[in-house]
């Protein structure tokens, strides 16, 4: 995507590097300001402040989260807190007082035996436990009422007894609106090895932690410095991790306006400031000891083009993937567009003004992980990363980070524009330098730059970025998802993905899971072309789409032929076309390299999704009507379609929801997206899922082309069906990152 002529620097201009660096998700989640629908919540609102007597998770000795969750709104998930830790009668109703509970009735236990059968979540607290304290039908009598497992009924035992207990847990999901006002009064703390202690609370799902900070606060001295460690403070002063903090400086804003509540509440989930390297706990247990094996862990890392969102975003709303999946979720913010891409050598050399800050930020965020997750029942030797869209990127920075690859397991990347390369340190620089010049300093004085205002920062950014965009030779950056993009430094970054495939540099020992939507581009090109293209003004309106003629020779094949009875056809073949070019046939073409290179490698496309759109009640993008779009696999994939108040999800989403995570969990825990009878209790309800267990994911094999084809109902494997019309692409027109490369040199394909 190319603008044909120069234009002037004004700021309410809408351009089209504006567009493509942020994805789908800024427009839905902006459509969202105008239809939030008010509906008024029974709890009281308690704002942020801490409870006084919350009780201290170690102390406790075990306490999990359970329920029967099928991810669908409407159906009963009977919600219970199951205590490991065996006590008499009274002191278990003591600990679940504690909690803000009583013991679960024992008139209503139809749903117990099947759910402590099938949890993963504490498995290994229930693996000896045949019989539970629950609340006492008699209280009269001098017997106390207990569980039992293996017959599913209600005994009498001395009250003296020593049990586990079934607490009830009585709190809703978490969602967003403007009239909802959560529950946060019952907290928890958990005290970490090394960062201290923190206060969060507890809902229908998980237990909630958030706003921790993982590093200082970039700003004055340390804005544009590599993130530094947090010191851990008074252990027994408990922080308050009952509010997400701040998320990082954002992109331009339509008319520069400052985002309002209702943005703030549907896209970003906090304020913004330059404050802002902090991150989200989601934990369905809280561990009787630290030294015990955890849960899996699954960071994600989130999209927005390098330039929007944040990890509290509601969208990647994790509670059902945490319950349902039995692991712990982190979510992230990372430095954003000039915040977490500046460096300008050689006026600034990399020893003051590193480059590359937002991946940087990540690699910090997972060596947090690393360091405390255990506290929050997570295990730190199965960590799983995961992002879209500029997330997807991100996994394959980390992937080629040799700094990153001792911090997580397996790897699973959606909607990475795998065609694209990672960008060079000239049109880094650059931009770095503009910024200096529009700040009014001088090209090597790096402090001047850290004594400005942040809204100085990215008013200057602006100008600086579109310098660089619209330079001759430079309009290629129109279709690379946005100019701020990992830097190849040959330190840090040791080169583009492409030559660290070829020589086997890149992270092998991951295990990798990526793949597409199947109509990617299709979100994208209404905002470059608004109508349909007439045929007779085909040349004209597509010339300058890709450089090098390649639009052209895109339309030369067989595979995307015109269909002249369709006034869109144009397009709808140039949506397809674009989706191969920069997604799906460059998936391909990596698989095969890291594939030739032993990695176990699992590819996919989703011909089913959920657009964000309709989430939030506005209208469907009409092109995107019968499209499965970029971002479209967002909810399902963290099962976050009912977070919007008056929101359900139901039916045939609730379903393809439970496809997509049990898939998603089933390979973080294994390192392989199907069920297997060895991974028994491991697994919990991706087990029992016909709809995974019945089609065999087959790993990706260099020649085969094997693509997992997500469907509505359930998935099937497709094998070469794309091959020819990849090798065609590859022939005649060329990935970006061969024609594009950061050195300047065409590459050759691989392998």
């Amino acid at each position: 995507m190319r603008l044909q002529e120069k234009q002037p620097h004004n700021k309410n201009q809408k351009t089209m590097t504006l567009i493509i660096t942020k994805t789908i998700l800024v427009a839905s989640c902006l459509a969202a300001a105008a239809s939030a629908s008010p509906l008024l919540r029974r709890q009281s609102s308690q704002g942020s402040s801490l409870v006084q007597d919350a009780p201290l998770a170690g102390d406790l000795a075990g306490i999990h989260l359970l329920l029967n969750n099928d991810l669908d709104s409407n159906t009963p998930k009977h919600p219970v807190i199951f205590l490991a830790e065996a006590r008499s009668y009274k002191d278990s109703r003591h600990v679940c007082d504690t909690l803000g509970e009583d013991l679960v009735n024992s008139g209503n236990l139809g749903f117990a035996k099947d759910l402590l059968d099938i949890t993963p979540i504490a498995a290994n607290d229930l693996k000896k436990v045949t019989r539970l304290w629950v609340k006492n039908a008699d209280t009269s009598s001098s017997s106390c009422t207990a569980f039992d497992r293996k017959s599913g009924d209600t005994i009498q035992l001395p009250c003296s007894t020593h049990l586990t207990a079934l607490c009830a847990n009585t709190l809703p999901r978490s969602q967003i609106g403007p009239d909802v006002h959560t529950d946060k009064t019952n907290q928890i703390k958990v005290r970490t090895p090394h960062a201290g202690t923190y206060q969060g609370y507890r809902d229908q799902n998980q237990f909630r932690f958030l706003g921790i900070k993982y590093a200082q606060p970039p700003v004055g001295r340390l804005r544009f410095m590599p993130p530094q460690r947090m010191k851990a403070g008074d252990a027994d002063k408990a922080k308050d991790a009952t509010k997400y903090g701040s998320v990082c400086m954002q992109g331009e804003y339509e008319g520069d306006a400052k985002p309002n509540a209702t943005y703030v509440l549907y896209s970003l989930g906090a304020p913004e400031n330059e404050d802002c390297l902090h991150l989200n706990v989601f934990t369905p247990t809280l561990p009787s000891k630290q030294g015990k094996k955890g849960l899996p862990v699954m960071v994600y890392v989130h999209g927005g083009g390098f330039t929007s969102f944040s990890g509290s975003s509601p969208v990647f709303e994790p509670g059902n993937l945490v319950s349902r999946g039995g692991v712990v979720v982190v979510t992230l913010n990372y430095r954003l567009g000039i915040f977490g891409f500046f460096e300008s050598p050689p006026s600034i050399p990399r020893s003051k003004a590193t480059g590359n800050l937002a991946i940087r930020d990540q690699i910090a965020a997972l060596q947090w992980v690393q360091d405390n997750i255990v506290a929050f029942g997570g295990d730190p030797d199965q960590v799983t990363i995961f992002g879209e869209s500029a997330g997807g990127y991100s996994m394959r920075a980390l992937l080629s980070v040799p700094a990153a690859f001792g911090l997580y397991r397996n790897v699973i990347s959606q909607s990475d524009l795998l065609g694209i390369p990672f960008s060079s340190p000239k049109i880094a620089g650059q931009i770095g330098a503009g910024l200096l010049k529009y700040l009014g300093c001088s090209p090597s004085d790096l402090a001047c730059a850290q004594s400005k205002t942040a809204d100085q920062v990215r008013n200057a950014e602006h100008n600086a970025t579109m310098d660089v965009v619209l330079a001759d030779g430079n309009e290629w950056l129109m279709t690379a998802g946005g100019v701020y993009r990992p830097t190849i430094d040959g330190d840090f970054f040791p080169g583009d993905f492409a030559d660290l495939v070829r020589t086997g540099r890149y992270n092998r020992k991951a295990n990798i899971l990526w793949g597409t939507t199947r109509d990617e581009a299709a979100a994208f090109l209404p905002y470059v072309f608004p109508e349909p293209i007439p045929l007779d003004e085909k040349d004209k309106a597509l010339a300058g789409y890709l450089l090098e003629d390649r639009t052209k020779k895109l339309f030369t094949s067989p595979a995307y032929a015109l269909n002249k009875s369709d006034n869109d056809t144009i397009r709808s073949e140039l949506s397809v076309a674009i989706t191969d070019l920069l997604w799906a046939c460059a998936v391909q073409r990596m698989s095969r390299g890291t594939a030739s290179q032993h990695s176990k490698v699992y590819t996919y496309r989703m011909d089913h999704g959920r657009d964000i759109y309709s989430t939030f009640g506005e209208p469907f993008p009409p092109f995107c009507r019968g499209r499965v779009c970029h971002a479209d696999d967002v909810i399902p994939s963290f099962g976050s379609g009912d977070v919007k108040d008056g929101t359900v999800q139901t039916g045939s989403d609730a379903r393809f929801s439970r496809q997509v995570i049990d898939r998603f969990v089933t390979f973080a825990k294994t390192g392989n997206p199907n069920p297997k009878k060895k991974d028994s209790g491991l697994l919990g309800l991706a087990e029992r899922n016909a709809d995974v267990t019945s089609v065999q994911w087959p790993e990706y094999v260099d020649g085969e082309d094997r693509v997992f084809v997500f469907e509505e109902i359930t998935g099937r494997v497709e094998v070469g069906k794309d091959t020819e019309r990849c090798q065609w692409i590859e022939k005649n027109v060329h990935y970006d990152y061969q024609v594009h490369a950061p050195n300047g040199k065409f590459v050759p394909i691989f392998p």
